[in-house]
């Protein structure tokens, strides 16, 4: 028995024993029985036997308090169809008498017969007992000459006017006037998690079916079978010399058969059919009709994507049952950019459903697979931030849409991280990296509403790397994605109502970064903590003299080794530039008697304009890099610089908020 089932069959029979011994005398908590039963009955439901011996607990008389047996009534969620003697012991029970249980377990069991009217098994019996419930009218708390004293009590005034829509000739004088409403729904809420537990209830029963009888055709019935793209097994075109698939009962009958097996009409019922696979992988060959299906009904479907409708409800039942099958290669664009099209929903929802089994498919341990991946979240991101562009909150479900992309961003920041490692840095892995987070920078920049995108600061470890990784390229996109990052902060910050802005800590590490890649770039400061906001690129302590000692030792100053003219990603650039300045400086009749060797320092610059080579500031020059880069298309590093640092901003007339960190 399962542990569940176990825990269940123990927790009723305390309840029973509670049932017949006073509080006083009970040894053990009846709350304790009550809340396993409530949780086992929300998450599963209760079966057939549970259900009956709890009706009969809570139906005849017992020592249990009406706070335990309206708990209990609460949470008596059949999994399977309720059967007549359940209905006929809750009838039963009501009405006036010492046996009887309190009104208010009465009131609560008709409530709960209305909410599971749609599950009996039988509706013969409520039938044959409705002159027993109409008798029971002459209750002193039903009674209909009560409507004169107590006035338009909805659930009275809507009988009242029903027996009067039906008997025309019954007086009623103005019992039945008014604007009070009919019967409404006891509760709509309750219904939705029953309908969950009985389909997943009958999902279990009918793989269990198809477990113990691999061996004939699967026949889903009527309901499911619209709800799904897949077709069932369906032959035709059977002759008195060969049998079809309908036809095998068991594993002996499909044995002897097998010679005169009939091919089903669509053979894509495959997908959902054990036997249908057993009898294909003997037949190899005609796997080929289900490719070309496939392939013709993920392209149109792709098409109908890209014209901005949302996959259908069977589309998605369809690719949650391929999907569990895929081998992650075949047609992989095309399903990829399907499955980047689902509507958002929240990410639990999806992630065992659809995303896990992309990952567990696609990801072998090589960088093409894990740039496939994020690729496929980067499309994810971008169409799930287009509906977010389109939709209001109110449409959306229980979990937050913002919920739902941080979560996403979350688990694409591991992976982003785990391809970098695991890439050496790779500039194709780099690039996937890279393209995601300038697809959440362009989000955070146009969704400004914190309800519905709020700022996902990337990891630290992933700034770091992307940082000293010694692209020039790929330095660029980040220091142009983090200058977005700050924009967003900025235009968050300034319209933010009270308590729906970011915690200062957090805007204040995110300001760190740009501290950090300033103080290397810029400031000929690398690693220094002691400015306001900066990280050292959370270098430990214990690391740096011996970084410092290092550096030393080759004739290096570790603070300059990571500035423009020294950075590996951009020393050659930054030389490149000065030659490019000294060779229009001698175009234009200026004088150049000694060319700098490089690489360019604060200190260098002095001492070649005293020697007759070309004369330039410190800042000059530094901003010639920042001008000639922009216009190799590295514009990344400008902007950041630009938006960053205070004297630039006030040089190129930015005017630009100090939300960030300014220097």
């Amino acid at each position: 028995m399962a542990p569940t089932n176990q825990a269940l069959e123990d927790a009723l029979t305390d309840l029973k024993n509670a049932s017949v011994t006073p509080a006083k005398q009970r040894k053990t908590r009846v709350a304790e029985p009550v809340a396993i039963i409530c949780e086992i009955a929300f998450d599963h439901g209760l079966s057939g036997d549970s259900l009956d011996i709890i009706v009969d607990i809570i139906t005849q008389p017992n020592e249990l308090d009406q706070n335990t047996v309206a708990s209990i009534v609460n949470s008596l969620y059949p999994s399977t169809k309720v059967s007549e003697d359940v209905v006929l012991k809750i009838v039963g029970c009501l009405g006036q008498g010492q046996s009887k249980p309190p009104s208010s377990t009465q009131a609560g069991l008709l409530r709960w017969l209305i909410m599971v009217h749609g599950v009996l098994e039988s509706h013969r019996m409520l039938s044959n007992l409705y002159g027993v419930l109409f008798n029971m009218l002459d209750m002193i708390s039903l009674r209909l000459e009560l409507a004169r004293n107590i006035g338009n009590e909805p659930a009275l005034v809507g009988l009242i006017r029903m027996y009067k829509d039906y008997y025309p000739d019954v007086i009623i004088g103005s019992a039945g006037s008014g604007r009070a409403s009919f019967f409404s729904h006891p509760s709509p809420e309750w219904c939705k998690r029953l309908l969950v537990i009985q389909e997943e209830s009958a999902q279990a029963r009918s793989e269990s079916r198809q477990h113990q009888s691999a061996f004939k055709v699967v026949r889903n019935g009527a309901k499911r079978s619209k709800v799904s793209a897949v077709p069932e097994v369906h032959t035709s075109r059977a002759n008195e010399s060969s049998v079809t698939l309908e036809e095998v009962e068991n594993v002996n009958d499909f044995i002897e058969k097998l010679d005169r097996l009939e091919l089903p009409n669509q053979l894509v019922s495959v997908l959902g059919d054990p036997l249908l696979q057993k009898f294909l992988s003997l037949r190899s060959s005609d796997t080929r009709r289900i490719e070309s299906w496939l392939s013709a009904f993920f392209d149109d479907e792709l098409q109908l994507a890209k014209r901005g409708q949302h996959p259908s409800s069977r589309l998605s039942n369809f690719l949650r049952t391929y999907i569990a099958s895929w081998d992650g290669a075949w047609n992989q664009e095309v399903i990829l950019e399907l499955v980047a099209c689902l509507p958002i929903r929240p990410w639990d929802e999806y992630y065992d459903a659809f995303f896990r089994p992309v990952e567990e498919a696609i990801l072998d341990n090589s960088d093409s697979s894990r740039i496939a991946l994020l690729g496929f979240y980067t499309s994810l991101f971008r169409h799930w931030t287009v509906q977010l562009l389109a939709v209001s909150t109110q449409q959306h479900t229980s979990e937050s849409p913002s919920v739902t992309m941080q979560r996403l961003t979350a688990h694409v920041d591991l992976l982003s991280l785990t391809t970098i490692v695991a890439s050496s840095s790779s500039i194709p892995s780099v690039s996937a990296v890279l393209a995601f987070y300038e697809c959440v920078a362009d989000a955070i920049m146009q969704v400004s509403n914190p309800k519905l995108l709020r700022i996902s600061v990337p990891g630290d470890a992933i700034v770091y790397l992307l940082s000293f990784n010694g692209d020039a390229m790929s330095l660029s996109r980040l220091c142009a994605i983090l200058a977005k990052y700050k924009r967003a902060f900025e235009a968050s910050m300034a319209t933010a109502a009270p308590g729906e802005g970011y915690p200062r800590d957090y805007v204040n590490h995110f300001n760190g970064f740009l501290m950090d890649i300033c103080n290397c770039l810029w400031r000929n400061r690398a690693f220094n903590k002691e400015d306001t906001n900066a990280l050292g690129c959370l270098l430990p302590d214990s690391v740096l003299p011996a970084l410092r000692k290092a550096a030393t030792a080759r004739g290096y100053s570790l603070p300059t080794l990571f500035s423009l003219s020294y950075s590996e990603a951009l020393c050659a650039l930054s030389i490149a530039c000065f030659r490019e300045l000294e060779d229009r400086a001698a175009e234009g009749n200026t004088a150049i008697r000694v060319r700098h060797a490089g690489p360019v320092t604060q200190r260098s610059l002095t001492l070649l304009g005293n020697d007759g080579g070309l004369k330039i500031s410190w800042g000059d020059y530094r901003l010639e890099v920042l001008k000639w880069l922009e216009e190799k298309g590295l514009v990344g590093v400008g902007e950041l610089m630009y938006n960053t640092l205070k004297q630039l901003m006030l040089a190129k007339g930015s005017g630009a908020g100090a939300a960030a960190a300014t220097a």
